[in-house]
């Protein structure tokens, strides 16, 4: 999806976090690959932005969210139930997406496995996670994770063919620090009403230094692709 095709919401959802236009690329990716008429589980939705993104798809598109959540959408979700005690059959979804929920879960492993029971043998999921990132939604803010523990957790899940990508590299974290570091810091008084406004405005010219980094070795997040193998350990619901 063009970037100009994207409503008004959604624009602002991705302005609101440098690494955001990253996760919007992944998940843009992820709808346009699935096949019309595909089932799809939006886990741990909030305010579900990237639902027009399933539309523009033709998918069957389904949220779910616990009542914990900070966002007030989630207690109207189509499905109202933590991610790892979901009221689902096996194999309802021909596809998951996870956006920036799995550092909010306290048993990860537990998750993803519900995740995979949910999903048809061969149905897709898309994770994303945050890598650099402030605490948020606290007190439910427990993990941090690299490459090779979502590799070893999607894999003991029950997901073959995991791929893991970064969102953006050191200048998007650095960008982020830029922009916001008033909040992150708590900087107050006359010094930081003047250095904030510039800051803010130096953040996408840092953000687009990105390009200069080839090894992603500090990045934002991740974004996970993987494939759900054989069938999947069911559970009575």
């Amino acid at each position: 999806m063009c970037s100009d095709d994207l409503s008004p919401s959604l624009r602002r959802h991705v302005d609101g976090a440098f690494a955001r236009p990253h996760i919007l690329t992944a998940v843009s990716a992820f709808a346009a690959g699935l096949p019309a008429g595909s089932r799809v589980l939006d886990a741990g939705a909030g305010a579900a932005p990237f639902r027009e993104l399933f539309g523009a798809a033709r998918c069957h598109y389904t949220t779910s969210d616990w009542a914990n959540s900070v966002h007030p959408e989630a207690r109207v979700a189509d499905v109202v139930a933590p991610i790892d005690e979901l009221p689902l059959a096996d194999g309802s979804f021909d596809a998951v997406l996870c956006t920036e929920v799995l550092e909010h879960v306290e048993d990860p492993p537990a998750a993803l496995r519900e995740l995979r029971r949910v999903l048809v043998p061969g149905g897709a999921v898309l994770i994303t996670v945050p890598f650099v990132g402030e605490l948020h939604e606290e007190p439910y803010d427990f993990f941090r994770f690299t490459p090779h523990s979502l590799r070893s957790l999607l894999l003991a899940a029950g997901f073959e063919r995991v791929a893991v990508d970064p969102l953006g590299g050191a200048f998007t974290v650095g960008a982020h620090l830029t922009r916001n570091w008033v909040t992150l810091t708590g900087g107050a008084g006359p010094v930081a009403r003047v250095v904030a406004p510039v800051l803010w405005r130096l953040g996408p010219v840092v953000a687009a230094l990105d390009r200069f980094d080839r090894r992603r070795i500090l990045t934002a997040g991740y974004a996970v692709r993987a494939t759900a193998a054989g069938p999947a350990a069911g559970r009575p619901v």
